[in-house]
């Protein structure tokens, strides 16, 4: 296993090679996927780092050079991080993330029954509507998830390693402990921050 600074170094490499914004999407999802599954990285730094990746995603749906398809699962991706940026208590990032979702539903491409388009708005606002925070997690808990039917939302960060439906339910909000980062992981973000300009 490498370390966490190996990991940043060899990530920061990849991107560098990688001028599409949505190849250093997806090379830092590996990364993400790698440092977590390693235990090397809370779950606020994959939020701040997944922000990152993210940013790098829509970039690719808006850049025509780029021309990325907005898809459900980007519509998911963008959800679940406004609910994780509510718990953490961001509000800034929870209204950029409210817009960039508005922004993503209406690029939407993929037009197909799925529960998440039945009321993009109203998930994306969750937070304001206890009902449809408990439709999510009825989603989320549901044992019948028909693979044509997906994906879920589940199937994104944070998948279960927080049912943030529960938590703004329950006002279980996360505090300042729950928000330490690490030096390598505050360094990876400062350089992250350089590559996008």
């Amino acid at each position: 296993m490498s370390t966490l600074k190996e990991k940043n170094a060899a990530l920061l490499a990849k991107l560098e090679e990688t001028p599409n914004p949505g190849g250093r999407s997806i090379e830092m999802g590996a990364y993400l996927r790698d440092a977590r599954g390693d235990k090397q990285i809370t779950l606020y730094e994959h939020y701040l780092v997944e922000m990152e990746s993210l940013s790098f995603e829509r970039q690719a749906w808006m850049q025509s050079g780029w021309a990325n398809r907005v898809r459900i699962s980007s519509l998911l991706s963008v959800l679940n991080m406004k609910m994780m940026a509510l718990l953490f208590q961001e509000k800034e990032a929870a209204e950029m993330l409210d817009a960039w979702g508005m922004e993503a539903y209406q690029l939407n491409q993929e037009k197909r029954p799925h529960y998440i388009l039945d009321d993009y708005p109203t998930f994306l606002r969750a937070e304001k509507n206890p009902e449809a925070l408990e439709k999510l997690l009825a989603k989320r808990k549901s044992r019948r998830k028909p693979f044509d039917n997906g994906p879920y939302h589940d199937e994104r960060f944070p998948w279960d390693l927080c049912a943030y439906e529960e938590r703004l339910l329950q006002g279980q909000l996360f505090q300042a402990e729950d928000k330490q980062i690490s030096a390598e992981i505050e360094e990876l973000l400062a350089d992250l921050y350089l590559l996008q300009e």
